[in-house]
């Protein structure tokens, strides 16, 4: 009976708490300018020997024989180059052997053309210490031609977490922006296949032929033709593009299972780069912007960029509970669909979240996967009509319990 009219008074409240985007402080800016503008308008800039060489055919000579083919065979699209400031390789400052992929892109914002790169959330440590990865301020790599290489400070300034959009926005100083080459955004269309560039620890490593399996609204799903997962290391992050050069997505990462015939994972992601506006909107409104979590293909709640679902409750018409599930990483919405159909009476669903934050020394994102450690929000969403509505804090959700179906 407690249960029932705790739950009812989550109802009760949900008529004067809708969600509004909060305005918040500025986002830090860059620091010290390192780079000199005189050197980027001469063209003198200072260049290292390459730990990888940049070059199609470089990173073609030094992988396996089957990648060969794949770098050389024909396509009905047009075979891109390695342009210099376009791509660029993130590497560990703590374990050089931790290398992720980032692409340079520009977009518009209030009318003012502005240049950012991206990278995968991922690449940034989750837990506190002794984990290498990205950090928060690092130096952002850009493979030149003849095997060198120049080095840009770089820092992120916007993210969405890994078990949400897993997007990472980063700004570079502006004295390095006439040395950048960013690519257009584009989306995906009636395209039937796309490909990607970025680098392994062998250099470029263009992948053509992804053939788009789904086009979802939360992700691009596409086929892997390369198989070997060791040769893929550092392709997160990489550039996924269509056949006008435009960037239409952010490669996440490939499914652990794979094909029995041809040992290529069943599919690999991409993050839509449309989400990057939303990224960008939060670089100039002090971390707030609002970006939506797919229900499913058309339903969606909205959360801030920096929050992750950490539970959710099944509630039907008068706010009883049906099933309330702790998500151990990410909402799965296969489960929630099963759910949904095991649970048919469901009128609401009652969200709760934490909100991701960089440690104090700017070095990882920790995501806490436990109910009570973390600030949290909770959402109550309408599955029918869309609507959604803040719960006040003093009003304490049922507390998340394990599923067995």
């Amino acid at each position: 009976m407690n249960s029932r009219l705790h739950t009812i008074s989550i109802i009760f409240f949900i008529s004067c708490c809708v969600l509004f985007p909060q305005p918040g402080q500025a986002v830090p800016q860059i620091g010290k300018k390192l780079l000199s503008l005189k050197n980027y308008a001469t063209g003198k800039l200072t260049r290292k020997k390459a730990l990888n060489p940049g070059a199609v055919q470089q990173a073609g000579k030094q992988l396996p024989a089957q990648l060969t083919t794949l770098l050389t065979q024909k396509t009905s699209q047009q075979r891109p180059q390695a342009q210099t400031g376009r791509l660029f390789q993130a590497v560990s400052c703590t374990d050089p052997r931790i290398k992720f992929s980032g692409v340079v892109f520009y977009t518009y914002y209030q009318g003012k053309k502005e240049i950012y790169g991206a990278m995968v959330a991922h690449a940034v440590p989750s837990a506190r210490a002794g984990i290498p990865g990205i950090a928060r301020r690092f130096e952002a790599t850009f493979f030149l031609p003849g095997g060198e290489s120049q080095k840009i400070p770089a820092e992120i300034v916007a993210f969405s977490p890994v078990n949400m959009l897993d997007l990472a926005l980063i700004k570079f100083p502006a004295q390095a922006e006439p040395f950048l080459n960013p690519y257009p955004l584009g989306q995906l269309e009636n395209e039937k296949e796309v490909f990607s560039l970025g680098y392994n620890d062998k250099g470029l490593l263009p992948v053509y032929n992804r053939q788009v399996l789904e086009n979802l609204p939360y992700s691009i799903r596409t086929s892997m033709p390369v198989a070997e997962s060791t040769v893929r290391q550092g392709l997160c992050g990489s550039a996924v593009l269509n056949s006008r050069q435009q960037l239409i997505g952010i490669h996440t990462g490939s499914s652990v299972t794979v094909n029995a015939a041809t040992r290529q994972p069943v599919c690999s992601f991409a993050t839509p780069a449309r989400f990057l506006n939303l990224l960008v909107q939060a670089y100039h409104n002090g971390g707030k912007a609002q970006v939506p979590f797919y229900i499913d293909n058309k339903r969606f709640i909205k959360l801030n960029i920096d929050e992750y679902i950490v539970s959710y409750t099944l509630l039907d018409s008068i706010g009883v509970p049906l099933l309330t599930k702790e998500v151990d990483f990410h909402l799965s919405r296969a489960s929630l669909k099963n759910q949904l159909q095991f649970f048919p009476q469901t009128k609401y669903l009652l969200i709760t979240t934490h909100k991701l934050s960089w440690d104090k020394n700017g070095r990882s994102l920790p995501i806490s996967l436990f109910y009570d450690d973390a600030p949290k929000t909770t959402y109550l969403y309408h599955l029918k009509s869309g609507k959604q509505y803040k719960i006040p804090r003093f009003i304490r959700p049922p507390r998340p319990l394990r599923f067995q179906q």
